[in-house]
């Protein structure tokens, strides 16, 4: 076979040019399974945690050296490539200019959203979301949700999930939420499921001898 192909420059030619093509795919192929290979990798190694905190707090310092809000954790987990720090038993206080007595929030799980030109820094907290503020007579305004997104710079707090609000002589329901916690002003909404509704409890008078 080997004397019949030197004989014949047809069938040299032949064999050299399938050699090549074999050569050539081989090498494309090899290429394009490291290229998948490496594709798959990437995401999970950039986006690896690059921060672990745990039973730890970070606060939020005005220009006047005031605390202004302080977000504590079991544990902070830091994803690089959004920028998005995972909580664990999140909690948020949010202190406010006008009182001494601050805005508590906590829930099971969380994130932190870090601030960019394109969105603000914000915490979002979901499943058994609760709310709470005690005034200096010791009456306490609490409200309970499974979702809550804060922003603390601003002292603003949005749900859209059903929410209920308790004070000392009333209950209100609705289908979301919008709240000014520096003001202690809120904005219910309603919902395809939920409507605002509140339920006033009247205080006992005293008894008359």
């Amino acid at each position: 076979m080997f004397e019949s192909l030197l004989r014949n420059k047809r069938l040299r030619y032949r064999a050299l040019l399938v050699l090549f093509c074999l050569f050539a795919g081989a090498m494309v192929l090899d290429r394009s399974i490291n290229l998948d290979q490496a594709s798959s990798n990437e995401p999970s190694s950039l986006n690896e945690p690059d921060l672990y905190m745990n039973n730890a707090s970070i606060s939020q310092i005005d220009n006047d050296g005031v605390i202004r809000s302080k977000i504590a954790a079991n544990r902070f987990t830091h994803y690089p490539l959004t920028d998005v720090t995972a909580l664990e038993r999140p909690n948020v206080i949010l202190f406010s200019e006008d009182t001494d007595s601050p805005w508590t929030i906590s829930s099971i799980d969380g994130r932190l959203l870090g601030g960019s030109e394109y969105r603000k820094q914000a915490v979002e907290l979901w499943t058994e979301v609760t709310a709470e503020k005690a005034s200096a007579a010791g009456d306490k305004t609490t409200f309970v949700t499974e979702a809550l997104r804060v922003y603390p710079s601003e002292n603003l707090a949005v749900t859209d999930t059903e929410v209920n609000i308790f004070t000392a002589t009333t209950e209100t329901s609705a289908g979301g939420l919008r709240a000014n916690l520096d003001q202690d002003e809120f904005a219910f909404r309603s919902s395809a499921t939920q409507r605002v509704t509140t339920t006033i409890h009247l205080l006992a008078s005293p008894a008359v001898d």
